[in-house]
């Protein structure tokens, strides 16, 4: 049976009225909704639901908690304390009580001394601070160890520590600062760019001819006049105290200093355009390796021999040998190399020069593959390496046949050996060299070495 919803009548009908709400009717409806979901909420408060407003309670003695469980006394009273200093002007037309409440800050802020502790809060938060309350140098002394001592920014430390200045005689702020190597520093880097000559003073008054030394190396460096540098080196250097270890330390090296600037002015046009006067001496050194036309002796009567410049700068041996390696394997200058790295041993001067590296021999031989030095010259390290294991390693990798063929051989793994050979083109060296390893191995049944003997 079909229902009034499906019979087309009872949509065109008139007397059906539609839903409206401000209709008495639509009102009562809603209110038995209400109710309806009003006895649902009921029904869910009834078996426990754990959302509902029944689990709290709001009854006046749980709402009335003191302020301590939330903030200390001692929190709370200096945050009212503050207050009570940094309020504002009051407005016109203010109350007599509230003027004469401003009347009263403001004779409590000339002579309430605040503590430093309040002070650096202040710091910390960004406030307005006024320092003029303090005027004992035991308060002074005090808010500068609080400053220090409680992290504050930089600024705040100089802040106080020009007030100190301004408000101290000279000799009681020197004696705070020279207990007090944090707010020494901060005063230095302050004012080291503008007072220079004045902070270099103040320190050699301290005592600190260590640190005035430095600085004024710092102000000679920052020259840009390669003469006036110079000059500046030379006055530094005839200021020196004699017969002090740092003092001689530092002259060594504004002498070294002096002599890499007298290399740079008199022969920069010779050795690199590139060369200026804040050049390195790894850099100067490398430039003198390129104009070298004699490796075989070691020149030191040249002021640009890179013997002669390692000697003046206190190059290290490692430091030569790696910058020369560089410079000549870009000149491909390969031939140089052997006499870079020859050794004489001066207790014996008759025998044979010797092979001699002061950095790892694998280092060097993978920075020659990287600039593609020839095989040969691959081989000629690899053949001063004392591992085998670690020669065949890198001789794979540099692909060095020659280099691999030999450590195969004394492995003697003759079976890699014969893949190897196999591998190899028809007719080629590595396959003749290969070949004459092969067979040697073969043919030698038995080996002395370790009692060989060299003449």
């Amino acid at each position: 049976m079909d229902s009034n919803f499906d019979n087309e009548n009872y949509w065109n009908d008139s007397a059906r009225s539609a839903f409206n709400f401000d209709d008495d009717g639509a009102e009562t409806g809603l209110k038995s909704l209400i109710g309806l979901e009003s006895n649902i909420d009921s029904d869910r408060i009834l078996i426990g639901d754990t959302i509902s407003e029944a689990s709290f309670d709001n009854t006046t003695n749980a709402l009335n908690l003191s302020i301590n469980s939330i903030i200390s006394e001692d929190a709370l009273k200096m945050i009212l304390e503050e207050q009570t200093l940094d309020d504002r002007l009051v407005s016109k037309g203010a109350s007599p009580e509230d003027e004469l409440k401003l009347l009263r800050r403001q004779v409590q802020s000339i002579l309430y001394v605040p503590t430093p502790t309040l002070t650096v809060h202040k710091f910390l938060f960004g406030k307005r601070v006024s320092l003029e309350v303090y005027k004992s140098l035991s308060d002074k002394e005090q808010l500068l160890d609080s400053v220090l001592e409680s992290g504050c920014p930089g600024d705040a430390v100089i802040c106080v520590l020009l007030f100190l200045e301004r408000t101290l005689k000279a000799n009681h702020f020197q004696f705070l600062l020279a207990k007090r190597s944090k707010a020494l520093h901060h005063f230095i880097s302050f004012w080291k760019n503008e007072k220079g000559e004045e902070v270099i003073s103040f320190l050699r008054t301290l005592g600190r001819h260590v640190k005035a030394n430095l600085l004024q190396l710092q102000k000679a460096f920052d020259i840009s006049d390669i003469s006036e540098r110079k000059c500046k080196l030379v006055q530094l250097s005839n200021s020196f105290v004699p017969n002090s270890p740092v003092t001689n330390l530092y002259n060594h090296m504004v002498q070294g200093s002096i002599k890499l600037l007298e290399i740079i002015e008199n022969h920069h046009n010779v050795l690199d355009s590139k060369l200026n006067i804040n050049s390195t001496p790894i850099e100067v050194l490398f430039a003198c390796c390129r104009k070298n036309a004699n490796w075989k002796d070691q020149d030191m009567k040249s002021s640009i021999s890179p013997y002669r410049v390692c000697v003046e700068q206190e190059i290290s041996s490692s430091q030569f040998e790696w910058t020369a390696l560089n410079e000549r394997a870009h000149a491909q200058a390969y031939a140089d190399l052997d006499l870079i790295f020859e050794y004489v041993p001066t207790w014996y001067p008759m025998k044979q020069k010797q092979f001699h590296i002061s950095f790892s021999v694998s280092l060097a031989i993978l920075r020659l593959y990287e600039l593609q030095a020839p095989t040969s010259v691959l081989y000629m390290f690899l053949s001063r390496m004392t591992s085998t294991s670690e020669k065949l390693t890198l001789a794979k990798k540099v692909k060095c046949t020659k280099a691999i063929i030999d450590a195969l051989v004394s492995l003697k793994d003759m079976d890699q050996l014969l893949q190897l050979r196999n591998t190899l083109p028809e007719r080629s060296e590595e396959q003749f060299y290969c070949d004459s390893a092969i067979k040697n191995a073969q043919n030698k049944r038995w080996t002395t070495e370790s009692i060989k003997l060299n003449f």
